[in-house]
């Protein structure tokens, strides 16, 4: 069976090597005996459908280059709904989640120290975002960086996930009919350090700030993205689980190391 990846604006959404998502999904649809395909969508591509996709992956990226991103991809905001309400799969990490939501409030530099040689520095403007899902975000004037541990669900499977969080934006969601959040924090800031909630999920569309890569350190949720692809496409996958022993057995090390530094939070 064919499983074909678009790997959306590799040039532009490329912080923190979270293409390694992409040779995760490659490498495990193959040990599931899939033939995986991946297309890089840029910003010069023409007549996109995504449609012709079964995943579509966004990765992190700057605030700043989200304008250019929203001004293409906008163009195929009705097929990229109907994408999703089809419950195929898309996985959009990092701040790049934001882009998603309604708009991004950025930072005044006035905020900042700044040079009285330049008093005519204005406000910016938000961005205005693809309002796929209900969210509002606003910019930090500190990136956040630290371990992100979340308990999370998709596609009817509750799993643990460890990856990390660099946040430059923090979001504003509250959870509604076919919006939910993908995971609960256990540790680190999720959407915004004050809610416990980590992500949305809208049908199998994944929006998280997790990065790592992701499915590189949690394989299981790679490979499951990869069996509810196939689903969908009316196919079966008989082969066994790919061997990821490697990664369970360096998970429980995580969680100590992170149950650690729980520790150490609860005594200052």
């Amino acid at each position: 069976m064919d499983i074909n990846i678009a790997w959306m604006y590799p040039d532009t959404l490329n912080l923190h090597g979270e293409r390694g998502n992409i040779l995760a999904l490659r490498r495990y649809g193959e040990k599931l005996g899939l033939n995986v395909k991946v297309d890089r969508i840029d910003l010069g591509t023409r007549n996109f459908d995504p449609m012709n996709y079964d995943i579509l992956f966004f990765a992190a990226g700057e605030i700043s280059s989200f304008e250019a991103v929203i001004d293409h991809i906008g163009t195929y905001t009705t097929s990229l709904a109907v994408y999703i309400a089809s419950g195929k799969i898309l996985l959009a990490t990092g701040t790049t989640a934001a882009m998603f939501g309604d708009k991004i409030e950025r930072i005044s530099p006035l905020s900042k120290s700044i040079p009285v040689s330049k008093p005519d520095l204005k406000d910016p403007d938000p961005v205005y975002g693809l309002s796929i899902i209900p969210v509002k975000a606003k910019e930090r004037e500190l990136v956040y960086g630290n371990d992100l541990y979340i308990q999370a669900e998709f596609d009817g499977m509750s799993m643990e996930l460890i990856g990390n969080q660099i946040t430059m934006a923090d979001l504003e969601f509250k959870e509604s009919h076919g919006f939910r959040r993908f995971g609960t924090v256990v540790y680190g800031r999720g959407n915004n350090g004050e809610d416990s909630i980590e992500g949305v999920v809208h049908n199998n569309a994944v929006f998280t700030n997790m990065i790592g890569p992701m499915l590189v350190g949690n394989p299981w949720l790679a490979v499951q993205m990869l069996k509810a692809a196939a689903k969908l496409k009316g196919g079966e996958i008989t082969a066994p689980d790919p061997d990821y022993s490697i990664e369970l057995k360096s998970f429980p090390l995580k969680k100590e190391f992170i149950s650690q530094k729980m520790k150490q939070k609860a005594k200052k």
